[in-house]
């Protein structure tokens, strides 16, 4: 294990409500990824696959689509919010849900095929997370990161796909960006500031998928966002609102 200084863990989600509008409105992972993590672990693991351990798992959603190739996911999030909210939705029956922090995975050693993180692993504190990890791991076993960002949201429109970008940069980066956590500017950076502290490490950044939406589901997932629920707890949800129907006007 590499020593390095990271940040606490940092914590965003807390509210039931947020939770709510978060499986409402935060997207679902392209099915390719899913397939294409459990093909690169096929690789390396040849045995049966029992366990995955999706961490920071919020309401399920990056959980469920290991559901039919392992014989049992264990979900887990720090938020115990997310994980009511979780419990109230529709998963598959091999799917367990529990509250604890990504540095205590309730796994015994050795018991886990893949130790999967999906648009999470920059709230942590890493070296413990990495450590933790490791020790649930069985041989040969794999940690998957991954997420999505600003750069990864092209709009597609006739006419006006650049305006619709330029003012979603505006909204993210200028007029949040100050309220932005550690763990966002991870995210913005692609993970490219992440130490993994393990030799063998294969990055993909090619995942995609093409969706129909409307300015109000973009307002919507908007307002999931660290920097925007940052800003509303320091300026006031009417505020937020504010900032919200500027957006929407532009």
């Amino acid at each position: 294990m590499k020593n390095c200084s990271w940040m606490a863990t940092e914590r965003f989600f807390e509210g039931v409500q947020h939770a709510k509008n978060y499986a409402t409105f935060r997207p679902r992972p392209p099915e390719q990824l899913t397939e294409r993590i459990v093909a690169y672990l096929k690789e390396k693991y040849e045995g049966q696959l029992d366990l995955c351990v999706d961490v920071g798992c919020g309401n399920g959603q990056c959980s469920t689509p290991f559901a039919h190739h392992f014989h049992q996911v264990l979900a887990t999030d720090v938020s115990s919010a997310q994980i009511q909210v979780a419990n109230t939705l529709v998963h598959p029956v091999n799917v367990e849900f529990q509250n604890c922090t990504a540095e205590s995975i309730p796994a015994t050693a050795g018991s886990t095929q893949l130790v999967n993180a999906s648009t999470a692993a920059h709230w942590f504190d890493l070296p413990a997370f990495f450590q933790e990890a490791n020790r649930v791991l069985c041989s040969n076993g794999v940690i998957a990161l991954s997420s999505y960002g600003l750069a990864s949201h092209v709009f597609i429109h006739p006419t006006k796909s650049a305006e619709l970008h330029q003012a979603l940069v505006h909204f993210y980066c200028e007029r949040l960006g100050s309220f932005w956590g550690t763990g966002n500017r991870h995210v913005y950076d692609e993970y490219a500031n992440i130490v993994v502290p393990f030799a063998e490490i294969t990055r993909e950044e090619f995942w995609t998928e093409e969706v129909s939406t409307t300015l109000a589901e973009i307002a919507a997932l908007l307002e999931t966002a660290g920097p925007y629920q940052n800003y509303c707890r320091s300026k006031g949800d009417a505020a937020g609102r504010e900032l919200l129907d500027e957006f929407i006007t532009k």
